[in-house]
């Protein structure tokens, strides 16, 4: 499993804090100012990674595209197969429900904000203060303000854990194209790999991502996805 973009993000989300502290130690009266340029760094930052992405992917993809072509599905076959998958509306259902959580929990995040951030630096100040000096424990108390937001930030706004229904994918002897803008390069080492004959779907996860790929030959398409596919983890439903 490959660790490299959450080890970055983990970077980055300290290099934020350590710098936010900094600030706030010398200008402690600018606490909402920080919260909001917190946020604006945060989802700045995701944006950023995700376009890197994507400009990889389609690196890829041309790359991919020009080894032997093993099997097509296209937008046509998928929409057919799912009409038939009488689960997926409550399955999705399900699914919406739980994704909603961490909205609902906004309201409380900014709360406590607003309870620590007048009342933990002045703590810390009297009471460590008088031993290691009033600049140092005000740092301390805005880097133990910001370390609970970003656990916080980063319990709640997990990847998407929702399958991406996979509308087009080309699947070559080097790899596979993902509705022609994400390219796999083999051998794809995922971490789960589902298959499922009834509802006629094949899933995979892969960097905190689930893909699903309907098709009317389950048994076909699984034949072809372990040439290119290595599972960490297999298991039917």
């Amino acid at each position: 499993m490959r660790h490299g973009p959450y080890m970055r993000r983990l970077l980055i989300s300290l290099a934020s804090i350590l710098a936010f502290s900094a600030i706030l130690t010398f200008y402690p009266g600018e606490y909402f100012t920080a919260i909001l340029l917190y946020f604006v760094l945060f989802f700045g930052i995701t944006i950023a990674m995700g376009l890197r992405t994507y400009r990889r992917g389609m690196a890829t993809v041309q790359e991919i595209s020009k080894g032997k072509p093993l099997l097509e599905i296209d937008e046509k076959e998928v929409g057919k197969v799912m009409e038939k998958d009488k689960e997926l509306v409550a399955e999705y259902r399900r699914l919406t429900r739980s994704s909603l959580i961490p909205l609902l929990l906004l309201p409380a995040f900014m709360v406590l904000a607003t309870v620590l951030f007048p009342t933990l630096p002045p703590l810390l100040e009297s009471t460590a203060g008088p031993v290691i000096g009033a600049y140092p424990a005000r740092f301390l108390a805005y880097v133990t303000i910001f370390s609970i937001f970003s656990a916080i930030s980063m319990l709640l706004f997990k990847p998407p854990t929702m399958p991406r229904i996979v509308r087009n994918v080309k699947i070559y002897e080097g790899g596979m194209v993902v509705d022609k803008v994400v390219g796999l390069k083999a051998p794809i080492e995922v971490e789960e790999y589902t298959v499922n004959p009834e509802r006629r779907f094949i899933q995979f996860k892969l960097n905190n991502q689930i893909f699903r790929i309907y098709y009317k030959d389950v048994k076909e398409l699984d034949s072809i996805l372990l040439k290119i596919i290595k599972p960490l983890k297999q298991r039917s439903q």
